[in-house]
């Protein structure tokens, strides 16, 4: 071919140019997409991966590595001895990185507070005819130790969780309401807090918050149950002082 020829020139070809290929990203996507096809489900057992990487015709070393990443994102998870394992669904995969964002920008765990605050309160006149004996004893013991934690100007974030865990947990057809709450509880303790103390009476009236959400429920009372939850999640946005002074407006 003559290299010569005027329309062999140049940079101004119009051609566009082949986009990068991640062999990584493919591979993972060709696994989720077996996932899918077979219809495989949390527990399920894939095949080895020599099988996997033969299918796929490219070596252990890529396939490993692939994997690896998937296992990251909580997709897929190995089982010593045994294989992998498509994985059921978590927010542990994210909750580092979720982490490390919410310590740059506070705004972000505002907002998933508020998506706390207006879920738990849709939620709560569906799960107060669930409640049984013990779970309103458990709620009991925690709204003790809230009042006995703010009477001596402690902080009550282990009953506080403990108390809303209660009242949720297992009462929600919906395994993402429940991923929601332990993934705000399990980011709540790393946001920064702010070194001055938060006043006793502050602390106090927060706990006796959760005293009247229990004597609500208790009574069966859906709208003053709802109004003191509403008030008490609010009261946390303020107790806590960790988000930016907008939030909780």
């Amino acid at each position: 071919m003559d290299r010569s020829h005027p329309l062999l020139q140049g940079s101004d070809l119009e051609i566009k140019p082949l986009a990068p290929v991640n062999m990584h990203e493919m591979i993972q996507k060709r696994l989720m997409q077996f996932i899918s096809d077979r219809q495989l489900v949390a527990g399920d057992r894939l095949p080895s991966q020599s099988i996997l990487a033969q299918a796929l015709g490219i070596s252990l070393v890529a396939l490993r590595e692939a994997m690896r990443a998937m296992e990251a994102l909580g997709i897929i998870e190995a089982r010593a001895g045994s294989g992998w394992y498509v994985r059921d669904f978590t927010f542990d995969a994210v909750t580092k990185g979720l982490a490390y964002t919410f310590e740059l920008n506070r705004h972000n765990f505002a907002d998933l507070l508020e998506i706390r605050i207006r879920l738990e309160c849709s939620y709560l006149p569906e799960v107060m005819g669930k409640l049984t004996a013990e779970d309103l004893e458990a709620m009991e013991q925690a709204v003790c130790e809230m009042e006995r934690l703010a009477a001596s100007g402690q902080e009550f974030d282990a009953p506080d969780r403990a108390f809303h865990m209660r009242l949720f947990s297992g009462k929600v057809q919906n395994q993402l309401f429940t991923e929601v709450l332990e993934l705000f509880w399990t980011l709540y303790p790393r946001i920064p807090v702010p070194s001055e103390r938060v006043q006793i009476e502050v602390l106090v009236a927060d706990a006796h918050r959760h005293r009247l959400i229990l004597e609500a429920v208790q009574k069966g009372s859906v709208e003053l149950a709802v109004q003191w939850l509403l008030d008490s999640l609010q009261g946390a946005v303020r107790r806590s002082s960790k988000l930016s002074p907008q939030a909780g407006k």
